[in-house]
């Protein structure tokens, strides 16, 4: 049988050796089973944003295998009419496709149970007929209760949580980006898509206007953005319409505050005015169960970022601890994480940080490109390292334009690996180095930053 019809690669960027620390056969999140994933792509081509991307992992290629794109489920409908096709060569891989997600998923109304959006990824075989593996670009709105029987007796601090960070600075891309937009966006989608989605960890940062109505904005650094009240509605509607657990950290204050304990205090009656009859007790605490959680009741699970302010609160949590790299390179990230991951905090819920962050020179003179290049740059290689031995003990990982990460699915995976119910061989540890082919299509040029990926080979991906 001849090739289909299909959308055939014209500009690979190189073979990248994954240069990957010493992990477990089957030590990662799909115990060593053929993957497949969708994700959405954080960059730019030609003026438009969201382009579909297709990965790989844990494959034994022959020649002719193929990984396609479809609008209909290829195990129901066949693989002759795929949207695209990627030559499978190497046990893992990902690439950029021509398509779009508003090519195939025509609106996505906000619902409250898990859906496939009308897109599907398949693995294919060299005969073009059999299927190995497919999936599907779905929703995530109650991924926690589904699980409900497993998760319950785990503790908070000890549950494999996604997270969004700076999640209140989103915004859908309009055709073009400004110098600010471009170093403080760092999310496609509001937040309640985000909660729909699956992502559990909403990382906040407050501004506090007193001379303009109203006074509370959602900020990233000293950039305003939006009416804190709009954050605060898609949170209370999300937990209202589903069982789910959500954790909502208020990390930062970066305007307005001035060590003043005072708005803080105004801050805290807002919240529990807002927030008050859906947060988590602190009769609880990070050492409680999740079974304890939805025990109480009440599943927002509210922290704040000033000891002060929690000291006698009874909804007002200790922060999440966030570990944080504050680095601008791919290499210096995993090994700050790898630390992270050897020794983390014992007491209390973390979050790994798992995103680069630009100096205030390297953003004067934009040469790391804006948050959505930086997090193109991370985002397959934190799917890939948390799907790996770093999600074996990870706590929370929060990232920037999570649609462009496999996050919610590796979290679902390893609480299913730790609860028990998914079973991998007993094997032994080995070094591991998978190569990985970085592949664009005609429509992504070769950018600097894909270049450099190609370049530094070695360093591409831990």
């Amino acid at each position: 049988m001849s090739w289909p019809n299909l959308l055939l690669i014209s500009n690979m960027i190189g073979l990248l050796t994954a240069k990957i620390i010493s992990t477990t056969m089957g030590n990662d999140a799909s115990c060593g089973r053929l993957h497949v994933r969708i994700t959405v792509s954080p960059l730019i081509f030609n003026g438009a944003a969201k382009y579909l991307e297709v990965s790989w992992d844990n494959a034994s290629p022959l020649s002719g295998d193929w990984v396609g794109l479809f609008n209909q489920d290829p195990v129901n409908n066949g693989v002759n009419r795929a949207l695209s096709a990627t030559r499978v060569k190497s046990s893992s891989g990902w690439a950029v496709t021509r398509t779009r997600a508003s090519d195939v998923i025509k609106s996505e109304p906000i619902e409250f149970n898990s859906r496939c959006l009308g897109v599907w990824i398949a693995y294919v075989k060299e005969d073009n007929i059999t299927v190995l593996t497919s999936n599907c670009l779905r929703t995530r709105p109650t991924w926690m209760v589904d699980m409900k029987d497993e998760l319950s007796p785990m503790k908070l601090r000890k549950v494999f949580i996604p997270g969004a960070h700076d999640a209140g600075a989103y915004e859908r891309y309009k055709g073009s980006e400004t110098p600010v937009t471009k170093y403080s966006i760092t999310q496609e989608e509001d937040v309640l898509s985000q909660l729909t989605y699956g992502i559990r960890y909403l990382d906040l940062r407050v501004g506090f206007y007193p001379f303009r109505n109203p006074v509370w904005w959602v900020n990233h650094g000293l950039v305003r953005l939006h009416p804190l009240q709009e954050f605060l509605d898609d949170v209370k509607k999300f937990v209202r319409s589903t069982q789910e657990i959500v954790l909502l950290d208020v990390h930062g204050f970066p305007v307005g505050f001035n060590y003043d304990r005072r708005v803080h205090q105004k801050l805290s009656s807002y919240l529990r005015q807002e927030l008050g009859n859906l947060a988590t007790p602190t009769t609880l605490s990070w050492d409680s169960t999740l079974g304890e959680v939805w025990g109480s009741g009440r599943r927002l699970v509210l922290s704040y970022n000033k000891k002060e302010v929690v000291d006698g609160s009874d909804i007002l949590w200790p922060a999440v601890a966030h570990k944080w790299g504050n680095v601008d390179s791919l290499d210096n990230l995993y090994d700050y994480l790898l630390g992270v991951d050897t020794s983390p905090p014992t007491d209390t819920s973390w979050s790994a940080m798992a995103e680069l962050t630009a100096n205030a020179l390297k953003i004067a003179l934009d040469s790391l490109g804006g948050l959505r290049k930086m997090a193109h740059s991370v985002n397959r290689n934190v799917t890939q390292w948390y799907r790996g031995d770093l999600g074996v003990n990870a706590n929370i990982v929060a990232v920037d334009f999570f649609r462009g990460t496999a996050i919610v699915d590796a979290a679902i995976d390893w609480n299913s690996r730790r609860a028990g119910r998914m079973k991998c061989p007993n094997v032994l540890r080995i070094a591991a180095a998978s190569p990985i082919i970085t592949q664009h299509l005609t429509l992504a040029r070769p950018s600097v930053e894909g270049l450099k990926l190609a370049k530094g080979a070695q360093r591409n991906l831990r």
